[in-house]
């Protein structure tokens, strides 16, 4: 028997989504601050990357011998944060996560999902799958008001919060602008705007040319771009799409990007994590909404900050004017639009860090009674 209680961590990781890697730096944080004598061990698509940005144990996913192995011995199983138990990406992620909770209750391991945004469901099948596997969880925290009302709804005993990512940094640095090689330099009298692009696949080619034409309209306008990378290996092929001069983020982990996202005075994004990181930044932002997710979030902002914040579907035909527009008055309102951010990011900090302590502290709870009751054996 292991002399210390392990703690099985699964989700999106190694996949090198920056996004899903920052909310498990948070989840990591705070499990180590209350359960410093756990050995945290993360289910990855890379090993090597997982141990070195978050000094973990780590675990082939696909090597389903080893994720036996692990599960057998964990004395507390958690699926991290993410729209994870969805089937529109496709059924078999959906089945992987399901089959991981079902391995662990049957080895009667207390199971807790953490920052879930549950759904989209598209079939009946796969929600009864989904309600009948997380009925029997021992804890349920979500992200959005939608997975609330979906879990409370099926008896699930849930708390509500926030995406865990609003809890990482921002970390400051002094205050700069990015050159074209994604080099830091100071800001200056008449420099141009910077414009802050967050893109990820699912835009019609339509819309990739409306998007172009705005673009070279802002450049006439003194708006030069930056293009943020959240999933490189998606992401950079919608970029070469553009077929404009930006600079890139060059991306190591999160931090890259959260640093980044202080150069840069207007933010389009279409990944979740680029509109949480320009909040936590307070950089005025609109977005591209390709999930519910991307809308669930702009309306807590919009609540939060009392201000409206303006999306489009990426579905959608865009509107080259009103794009134009909403960028050319982000920028002119932007220091009054901070103050507002400023003060939703308090709001939503304090929404996201109650639930997860007191989803953390229930399971310190569990593992405690549960620890002791194995070490008396």
């Amino acid at each position: 028997m292991a002399t210390q209680p392990i703690v099985l961590i699964a989700g999106y990781y190694g996949f090198g989504n920056w996004g899903d890697e920052a909310t498990l730096a948070v989840l990591i944080h705070h499990l180590r601050a209350v359960l410093p004598q756990a050995r945290l061990t993360v289910l990855t698509n890379d090993p090597s990357q997982t141990a070195q940005l978050h000094y973990t144990e780590a675990v082939n996913r696909w090597n389903l011998l080893e994720v036996r192995r692990v599960l057998q011995e964990a004395s507390a199983f958690i699926l991290g944060p993410g729209s994870l138990l969805q089937d529109v990406t496709s059924t078999r992620s959906l089945l992987y996560y399901l089959g991981l909770l079902r391995w662990a209750q049957r080895h009667n391991i207390p199971v807790y999902l953490l920052g879930q945004g549950i759904g989209p469901l598209c079939s009946r099948r796969s929600e009864r799958w989904v309600a009948q596997t997380v009925q029997q969880a021992r804890l349920v925290l979500v992200r959005d008001q939608a997975s609330y009302q979906w879990a409370l709804a099926r008896g699930i005993h849930t708390l509500l919060g926030e995406d865990l990512a609003i809890l990482a940094g921002p970390h400051p640095r002094p205050l700069s602008r990015l050159d074209g090689r994604g080099v830091a330099e100071g800001r200056g009298e008449g420099q141009r705007a910077k414009l802050g692009l967050s893109l990820r696949p699912g835009l019609s080619p339509q819309t990739i040319e409306v998007l172009r034409r705005a673009l070279r309209t802002l450049s006439e306008k003194d708006f030069d771009f930056v293009f943020f990378p959240f999933q490189t290996d998606q992401d950079l092929p919608v970029l070469r799409e553009l077929s404009l001069p930006l600079s890139v983020v060059e991306a190591h982990q999160p931090d890259d990007l959260l640093h980044a996202m202080q150069s840069v005075d207007v933010v389009v994004g279409m990944r979740l994590h680029s509109l949480v990181f320009a909040l936590l930044c307070a950089v005025p932002f609109c977005a591209l909404s390709y999930d519910p997710k991307i809308e669930s979030f702009v309306r807590r902002v919009e609540e939060a900050c009392e201000y409206p914040v303006q999306w489009w579907r990426a579905a959608q035909a865009l509107d080259e004017r009103a794009l134009v527009q909403q960028i050319l008055a982000l920028h002119a309102q932007r220091d009054e639009l901070q103050e507002h951010l400023r003060h939703a990011q308090v709001i939503l900090r304090t929404a996201a860090q109650q639930p997860l302590n007191e989803a953390i502290d229930w399971i310190v709870a569990d593992l405690g009674g549960r620890w002791r009751e194995r070490i008396s054996r």
